[in-house]
């Protein structure tokens, strides 16, 4: 694979002739099979599902049975491609009936803008489909690593899963508890993002919701639950933890130490938006910039006071994930 498409890692595919430009995103484990095009279509459903629940698991904790929960309705909303727009086939995820019923290809702006009569007549977008004005507006307004991509969005993966998780732990607050849990099962995961965070016009009726126990709700959990268990199963059979650096102890850390693990976290913090550096200049050599970065970076984690003085503790260095030197 050449270098130009290293940008995979980042959880956005590079620019093409058939895509504008994308915004910045995180460092992280290459997805499997990258196509050439730089198009989402193009990589396997199994590598997709095993790209983002690798983020769930790795980046925000989740236990991998509440990770492929999400996963497998995320499959079912949008087949995991986040420039999706309701109505569209994953083939041509942006190509839909606009307001006056003609199927249109549509750019970004008019995406994100929908205006008739020549945006995308139903709103459903990304990821997760999200559909209401508020939840539709924030994924463009979401600042992902210090900036919000507007309509970057659609092509950044990573930008997505972090609304979608900023979503869970702020407004599904419940849902996030239970995709939380240690002895979640997939099912169990599966059936409650959907229940109580997609919520699809299938299991409702009137203003509310059907009872769990009602057979149309149920039909749509076993619908749901195939691709939670097939993410699932990409995980444990393919994914794993990713290789990370293990954490080398505290006193590692000291003025002058020289080491190509320091210069791996260097390069960690400036991808996750920490660098407080004069300059790269041997970067494998722990001086000041490296102290202040990992303060930005413990900030960053939720971390005070002491626990945010720049000394890597094994929390925040796990949390780093660097890459194994």
């Amino acid at each position: 694979m050449s270098g130009k498409f290293s940008n995979i890692e980042a959880g956005h595919l590079p620019a093409d002739a058939n895509f504008p430009s994308r915004g910045p995103g995180h460092a992280h484990a290459a997805v499997a099979m990258v196509p050439s095009t730089g198009d989402w279509t193009k990589v396997g459903t199994d590598d997709r599902m095993l790209y983002c629940i690798r983020q769930l698991v790795d980046r925000y904790g989740y236990p991998p049975a509440g990770a492929a929960g999400i996963i497998g309705n995320l499959w079912a909303e949008s087949a995991i491609l986040p420039n999706r727009i309701e109505g569209s086939s994953p083939s041509t995820p942006m190509r839909a009936k606009n307001f006056a019923g003609v199927t249109t290809n549509f750019t970004a702006a008019q995406i994100m803008d929908r205006k008739s009569p020549h945006g995308p007549k139903l709103p459903g977008v990304g990821l997760a489909q999200w559909t209401s004005p508020s939840r539709r507006s924030g994924l463009f307004r979401h600042v992902c690593n210090g900036a919000a991509l507007g309509v970057d969005v659609l092509f950044n993966m990573d930008a997505q899963l972090d609304y979608l998780d900023h979503e869970l732990r702020t407004s599904y607050a419940g849902v996030h508890q239970v995709l939380s849990s240690q002895v979640v099962s997939v099912e169990a995961a599966s059936d409650e993002v959907v229940y109580n965070y997609e919520i699809p016009g299938a299991i409702l009726s009137g203003h509310g919701k059907l009872s769990r126990a009602d057979a149309r709700v149920q039909t749509v959990f076993k619908q749901r639950r195939a691709p939670s268990s097939r993410a699932l199963t990409a995980y444990q059979s393919g994914g794993g933890p990713a290789t990370f650096e293990p954490f080398p102890g505290a006193s590692f850390f000291h003025t002058g130490q020289k080491s190509p693990i320091i210069a791996a976290m260097h390069h960690r913090l400036v991808a996750e938006g920490c660098n407080r550096y004069q300059s790269s200049a041997n970067a494998d050599v722990w001086g000041p910039g490296d102290v202040k970065s990992f303060a930005a970076w413990q900030r960053k984690l939720g971390f005070e006071g002491d626990d945010a003085n720049g000394t890597p503790g094994r929390t925040s260095w796990d949390r780093l994930h660097v890459p194994n030197v």
